[in-house]
């Protein structure tokens, strides 16, 4: 057996104050020295004290607990020794777990090729990195556990913000969100003369609706007419409960006429059916009144004259639309 010139005394010395345990491979793999680390961490995990595996080849040890249940970790580690053996590589490294009863260990493999007069030779250290593996566990999951609290704290800022926006009942916008995107909407309407629109409706006789049925019926009405009312949009087009019993519906790129249709799809949906409430049905109707902007109007007084139009469709009857004119509001 070719075996190589055992270290100086001098570099004995050296090895044995590494804290990494080392072991000195001969050509064929059998370990040839072990420094003090080795011995030691052998003595204290019941390993082979005698020879402290002096003589023995580390490959056999090896393939011995590959074959005894070893992961793929000590495959790996079987490969990489071989591949820097037959001088396929100069060195190799590769980090495995090695737990006793008592605690979960990992270690770092370092193995080196080295040539020493005509030998060619191997050392093999293994190097307790534990404590950077819990470090390190420690670290991912503090960094799992940030962006739990950071998506369960933009989560909540998503569902303050809708808040902010929505009406808290028929989870339409509210009024203040808006005069938001009216106020935007309008000013585009103005700066490329597009046209734009404004319906304004309410529930007929909401009152009596609620003295007859009772609140808790009436708030459930209120969220069917805006679902109801809804289903008749577009995407662009926004409907927001205005106040009370009364929805307003901005409706972006959309004359009078065009309202005017939209208006009448929601009145004639709700006038045809009746809402189940659980406790019976009843029958609701809504008046409207339709309003287009003017190159030269205000948002506000877009929304004046389509509440003029909604004052004239419940003077003249209720449950039905009415589109502003500026010398007098006509009625379908």
């Amino acid at each position: 057996m070719e075996r190589p010139d055992l270290p100086s005394n001098f570099a004995n010395d050296v090895l044995n104050s590494l804290t990494a345990h080392i072991a000195v491979l001969d050509g064929g793999g059998r370990i040839v020295s072990v420094n003090e680390a080795w011995r030691r961490f052998a003595r204290e995990n019941g390993g082979e004290c005698g020879t402290f595996y002096v003589g023995v080849s580390y490959l056999a040890v090896c393939e011995a607990a590959i074959r005894g249940g070893g992961d793929e970790d000590l495959v790996a580690m079987l490969e990489g020794i071989l591949a820097v053996l037959r001088g396929e590589r100069d060195r190799f490294s590769f980090e495995y777990p090695c737990n006793s009863p008592a605690e979960e260990r990992w270690f770092i493999a370092r193995v080196t090729r080295y040539r020493r007069a005509a030998a060619a030779s191997v050392i093999a250290s293994h190097e307790d990195i534990t404590a950077r593996k819990r470090a390190e566990e420690e670290l991912r999951r503090a960094k799992e556990a940030l962006e739990v609290a950071n998506r369960e704290l933009g989560e909540a800022l998503a569902s303050e913000q809708l808040a902010a926006r929505t009406d808290y009942l028929t989870g339409v916008c509210n009024r203040r969100h808006f005069f938001d995107l009216a106020a935007h909407a309008f000013d585009v309407s103005r700066r490329y003369r597009h046209p734009l629109s404004i319906i304004l409706f309410d529930v007929d006789h909401f009152k009596q609706i609620n003295d007859s049925w009772g609140h808790q019926i009436g708030d459930e009405i209120l969220k069917r007419v805006a679902r109801i009312a809804g289903d008749c949009l577009r995407d662009a087009d926004v409907i927001a409960r205005y106040g009370g019993e009364e929805f307003i519906v901005l409706l972006p790129e959309s004359s009078a006429t065009q309202a005017m249709i939209v208006a009448e799809r929601i009145r004639e949906g709700l006038a045809a059916r009746g809402i189940d409430t659980g406790k019976g049905t009843v029958q609701v109707t809504v008046s409207a009144g339709i309003a287009d902007a003017l190159s030269e109007d205000a948002l506000d007084s877009l929304i004046r004259r389509a509440d003029q139009a909604l004052y004239q469709a419940k003077e003249a009857g209720r449950n039905r639309t009415m589109m502003f004119r500026p010398s007098s509001p006509t009625s379908k």
